[in-house]
């Protein structure tokens, strides 16, 4: 095992090209955006109806970084990391990119799902055209769609898909590099949405344009967005260093949720100690005639270090074999249908209380059946209660991401499925994590453009409990 943990390895490797190639030569800019929402007629929404916001903007070779006061973020799209700092506190909260793109997917689903559901009520007029979604997300909703429609008005271009406005654009601009016109349209994608169609148009267009509006719809209303840009600098000089800035520690009293994963943070990559010294305490537990106790460890060095539960003796075998409380537990966890899965759940909890409740493995079991029943609140607490106490429990971190990426929240899912991998990067239970995140890449590899492909699986640690960090502004 390397001297140094595969998480600390990724993050000194952000640091380091955070650091890298002081003052060199970026692009900055201010930008203001006006937002006015009309709300359709019997509809509510609680977003005021008119809003204004500004922030800096910097577009150059330590990453994409917008400034909105004391909070800074930046964008690493090489090392598909998103940085969160507190300029004020000097500190900082890393997250994955994957999270935004992955939530971004999900929510579209989520949304075309209720589309289909109003149509199929006969209420379709309600449902928010798709090109609209696809504007709010910047995703495409797998439809092919033609090319965006121009047309002149008021000494701008229209353009507009499936009859639908979705960008006024003006003529001045500020002519820029191919790759500061990309960064350009990355820091829209991220930030506040665009069409990909829009978004490619403008990465295209050599140029960081002046005054801009961006249209959306939802089922509340229409919004608009007015975007200026001012001050805008091709030599901006730029020395940013994220060296500058520590990982935020976790406050007295943070959530359960963040004290878990900051925990996490501070553990080294297992090593083969922890499987032998779990083996050898199972082969102890077969001696004293105590096959269940045996059994459930082995399951805990699986879940662990992904050791199977194999190479058992004949005598071993045979105990198993005539184990009531395995068998119980076998079905349990084999269970299909709801009825099946509810009963499994209460034979779980029973076999926790003949253990007083001290076996991990059954607390994760149970919480794995809470899942399939849709209890996610409860799951979720269930995986937090056992990570307090078994931190190195890998397979649990893979388990709580999955309940946390059902509650849509995405940010914690990463960093809960990356904590796991820093622990056991090639544990087998992380297959399915690894296959998302490479569909991703394939599907919406427009939210990765303008960076290499990271070596290391993505980390995302440590940072706030916060799940709407880095998500779009969407209307």
């Amino acid at each position: 095992m390397p001297p140094v943990p595969a998480l600390r390895r990724a993050s000194l490797a952000a640091v380091l090209f955070l650091a890298a190639a002081a003052a060199q030569a970026s692009v900055a800019f201010h930008v203001t955006v006006d937002t006015d929402r009309v709300i359709k007629p019997g509809a509510s929404s609680s977003l005021p109806a008119t809003a204004s916001t500004g922030s800096d903007v910097v577009l150059g070779p330590h990453g994409i970084r917008v400034r909105e006061g004391r909070r800074l973020s930046v964008l690493d799209i090489a090392a598909r990391r998103r940085y969160v700092i507190d300029t004020a506190a000097a500190t900082y909260d890393a997250y994955s990119l994957f999270d935004t793109v992955g939530f971004r997917a999900a929510e579209l689903r989520q949304r075309q799902g209720i589309a289909g559901a109003l149509q199929a009520g006969g209420v379709a007029l309600q449902a928010t055209p798709p090109v609209y979604e696809e504007q709010a997300l910047s995703v495409a909703a797998g439809r092919r769609r033609g090319p965006l429609q121009p047309s002149v008005l008021d000494g701008a271009v229209l353009w507009s898909l499936d009859k639908q406005p979705l960008l006024r654009l003006g003529i001045a601009g500020t002519p820029v590099s191919d790759d500061d016109a990309r960064a350009f349209a990355q820091f829209l994608r991220y930030t506040w949405g665009g069409h990909p169609l829009v978004l490619a148009m403008l990465a295209g267009g050599k140029q960081i344009p002046a005054d801009f509006t961006l249209h959306y719809q939802d089922v509340a209303g229409s919004v608009t967005r007015r975007f200026r840009v001012s001050q805008v600098r091709t030599d901006a000089p730029d020395d940013f260093s994220l060296a500058a800035y520590r990982p935020r520690p976790v406050a007295a009293g943070a959530p359960e949720l963040e004290r878990v994963l900051a925990q996490a943070a501070r553990l080294a990559p297992l090593d083969a100690q922890l499987h032998l010294a779990l083996r050898a305490e199972a082969e102890r537990l077969f001696a004293a005639q105590q096959p269940f106790q045996a059994f459930l460890l082995m399951l805990e060095d699986n879940l662990s270090t992904g050791a199977l539960v194999d190479q058992l003796s004949r005598e071993q075998r045979l105990a198993l074999e005539t184990c009531e409380p395995a068998h119980q537990l076998l079905r349990a966890l084999s269970a299909k249908d709801q009825d099946a899965i509810g009963a499994g759940l209460a034979s779980v909890q029973a076999l926790r209380a003949q253990a007083d409740g001290q076996q991990p493995v059954l607390q994760v079991f149970e919480a794995n059946l809470r899942g399939k029943l849709g209890q996610w609140p409860a799951a979720t607490a269930l995986y937090l209660q056992v990570l307090q106490a078994r931190p190195r429990l890998t397979g649990a971190y893979k388990d709580l991401g999955d309940a946390l990426y059902a509650q849509f929240d995405m940010p914690n899912a990463w960093r809960s499925w990356d904590a796991g991998r820093a622990l056991v990067p090639a544990h087998r239970l992380f297959a399915g994590v690894n296959r998302l995140e490479q569909g991703l890449l394939r599907d919406y590899p427009a939210f990765f453009d303008g960076g290499e492909a990271a070596a290391q699986p993505s980390t995302s640690r440590p940072a706030s409990s916060t799940k709407t960090v880095g998500s779009t502004n969407l209307p």
